[in-house]
């Protein structure tokens, strides 16, 4: 009985450890082509300056759940995004269809226990801990009547670790290869901030891209 009473302490330790590893763990990384991601969001700009910025929440992250704090909303949203300031450059246009570029640039995902969002608010959506800072590629946004669309690609600078419901989360584990977002984007405006006066709803998802090829791949092809 002694023996098996001073064992149990050691026995705890493993337990817990063979949890806490569990919890790190629980995400899988999404094979190139899964969907990663849906979000809804505004573009914002400044159309006598040229210079925008991107803002907006996340409505699904695989293996993620508690997204919200209540009906979903901006305001209940617990995962926002916010861009750094874009330089914007439109195209000339050719008929009905319009093009404006988007500088390459650094953006960032929150993680925010108790979300309040608002679409006139930026800063509301850059608030809590910071769980990823990505890169993205140019944006081309496309215009064509009421409704357009954008696409770029992007790659995992660092992500943090975080607990939502008793889980040890990381979504650099779900997408680590990075990402390619698909997005739709309406061309009535909205309302805009003091800043970036005008604004252009959209939402779209994002898919995960597939590993680097290695560096001699092409080594058979040459021999």
């Amino acid at each position: 009985m002694r023996k098996l009473t001073s064992a149990i302490p050691l026995y705890l330790c493993v337990l817990v450890l063979m949890l806490s590893t569990t919890l790190a763990f629980a995400q899988k990384r999404v094979p190139a082509g899964g969907i990663v991601w849906n979000y809804v969001a505004r573009v914002y700009f400044n159309p006598n300056n040229g210079t925008g910025q991107v803002a907006g929440y996340f409505t699904y992250f695989p293996g993620v759940d508690g997204m919200f704090a209540g009906t979903p909303s901006e305001a209940t949203a617990r995962f926002t995004f916010r861009s750094d300031t874009l330089q914007l450059q439109p195209v000339p246009s050719q008929g009905s269809l319009g093009v404006i570029l988007a500088t390459s640039g650094e953006w960032r995902i929150y993680f925010n226990p108790t979300p309040a969002g608002n679409w006139s608010d930026l800063d509301s959506f850059s608030r809590g801990q910071v769980a990823a800072v990505l890169t993205h590629g140019t944006k081309e946004l496309v215009s064509a009547g009421a409704s357009g669309a954008g696409m770029f690609s992007g790659d995992v600078l660092e992500s943090h670790d975080f607990v939502l419901n008793g889980q040890k989360l990381n979504l650099g584990r779900i997408f680590p290869d990075g990402f390619t977002v698909f997005s739709t984007i309406s061309n009535i405006p909205v309302g805009g901030t003091s800043d970036f006066p005008v604004g252009l709803p959209y939402a779209g998802s994002a898919i995960a891209k597939g590993p680097e090829p290695p560096a001699d791949s092409g080594s058979n092809e040459r021999r």
